[in-house]
């Protein structure tokens, strides 16, 4: 009789890059609609999701480096939009 496959765990440093893409992908969101920063807000999203894949096969390094990504186009993407927001309502 074959012994069962052993359950895959992901490490506790991946758990917790898990956490914090899943968090920054509905910021970086937020961020596309809320701010009109489609472009970054769009790209910070696509990067948070790969850190979620990568974190969920236990690539952490992978993860990390494209969780920075995420979080530096979405704080950006939300600067820019909040920004010309208000340059905007000034300048009307």
């Amino acid at each position: 009789m074959p012994s069962p496959a052993p359950l895959h765990r992901p490490a506790p440093a991946a758990h917790e890059i898990h956490e914090q893409a899943t968090t920054w992908l509905v910021i970086s969101l937020l961020s596309s609609v809320l701010c009109v920063s489609l472009c970054l807000g769009v790209g910070g999203a696509v990067f948070c999701y790969l850190a979620l894949q990568s974190a969920g096969q236990g690539l952490t390094e992978d993860a990390r480096a494209k969780l920075k990504w995420g979080k530096i186009l979405t704080v950006v993407g939300s600067f820019i939009g909040v920004l010309t927001t208000s340059l905007t309502l000034i300048l009307s």
